[in-house]
């Protein structure tokens, strides 16, 4: 394929410069997330490619096509699939970016790099949840530099580098407890919460249609003004918990360890997806409770309110009575959670959603400048 042509990139290194070349990096991706990911990378990397190698011109290209491998598939199988995404192109060296999970010696995988394949994979989940595109670039500089370089002969060990006896196969790995908390935020992230609550169309109208009948409510009126924070604190928990459990069960969102998935992975995925559906109802009641706490005074006058509570309500009665009817709302939307339909409301569960993305068939490409 393009053997010779790295092998000459290499000797170019040892001597004095010979002109340039042209080398071809596909970046191949899962759909989705990854694929945005993906896009944003391909317009940020060519510049930064010039401090690997600066006698050569890159072209970059991006396909997004499902990678269909299992999350604790091992060393050789990995790369046997990601090289036969590969087959038929034309490419020089490739590195695949996707939102599955991966860990080697029980430790989460950031990069895997293949140097005889001239192939790495870059997991987002264990970049976490912040500053995702510049991890990303440094670790596809990073991962370009050592395919590259592999050619001269072997890396220096690293602290955080594990390597495979038998293999070629490198990996970047994060330490200890923080870097499977890390990991978890970035299944959070990938799931991206924020699109459930836009999504539950359903939930919103029970919550709204309940909300509603709260504030024309006189018993609502009265029993809001007794609430302590505590109380309150306790009643939203509980409402949220509702509609999370809700969807949990309605849906049939909890992994089981069976088949090819593993009694950790099943357990890494429910934690993930029930913290993606804490995060996306907590959304909904938030934006909910600001929506109230702006309408309530404008729809029940103090003078309106004043003969059922013996005196005039001030804003704290009105963020109190917001607080409530907010609660309420929420466990009403407990009841829309089981119309929604599964397609929408699978999206949380990460498992799900990697099954899903596995089953897509159509493949989008991005041709290098």
């Amino acid at each position: 394929m393009t053997d010779e042509r790295i092998g000459m990139m290499i000797t170019l290194e040892q001597g004095e410069p010979a002109g340039r070349m042209t080398l071809d990096l596909v970046l191949m991706s899962d759909p989705g997330w990854p694929t945005d990911v993906a896009r944003r990378l391909k317009a940020d990397l060519v510049g930064h490619l010039v401090d690997v190698r600066v006698d050569v011109d890159w072209r970059v290209s991006v396909n997004s096509s499902a990678l269909a491998l299992a999350a604790q598939a091992d060393a050789p199988s990995m790369v046997r699939a990601l090289t036969g995404r590969l087959e038929g192109g034309t490419w020089d060296l490739a590195l695949f970016v996707t939102d599955l999970p991966y860990r080697a010696n029980a430790r989460p995988v950031v990069l895997m790099v293949s140097p005889p394949e001239r192939v790495a994979l870059i997991s987002l989940p264990s970049l976490g949840w912040f500053r995702v595109s510049g991890q990303v670039r440094d670790a596809a500089v990073y991962a370009v530099s050592e395919l590259l370089a592999a050619a001269a002969g072997p890396t220096s060990a690293r602290d955080e580098e594990v390597r495979r006896p038998g293999g070629g196969e490198r990996y970047l790995v994060l330490p200890g407890r923080s870097g499977m908390l890390r990991l978890l935020a970035g299944m959070v992230r990938a799931n991206r919460p924020w699109r459930l609550f836009t999504g539950l169309s359903r939930v919103l109208a029970v919550v709204f249609a309940t909300a509603s009948f709260g504030l024309l409510s006189s018993d609502v009126w009265n029993v809001s003004r007794h609430l302590g924070p505590i109380r309150s604190l306790a009643l939203t928990f509980l409402s949220i918990t509702a509609v999370v459990a809700w969807l949990v069960i309605d849906h049939e969102l909890w992994e089981r360890p069976q088949g090819s998935l593993a009694q950790h992975q099943a357990r890494l995925y429910n934690v993930a997806t029930v913290v993606t559906l804490y995060l996306g109802i907590s959304f909904l009641y938030a934006a909910l409770y600001v929506l109230i706490a702006l309408t309530a005074p404008l729809l029940l006058a103090p003078g309106a309110l004043a003969p059922v509570l013996g005196h005039e309500p001030g804003a704290a009665y009105y963020l109190s009575l917001a607080w409530f009817i907010t609660s309420m709302g929420t466990v009403g939307g407990a009841l829309g959670a089981g119309l929604e339909h599964d397609q929408v409301v699978r999206q949380a569960a990460y498992g799900e959603r990697q099954r899903l993305g596995q089953r897509q068939d159509t493949t989008w490409s991005d041709s290098g400048d």
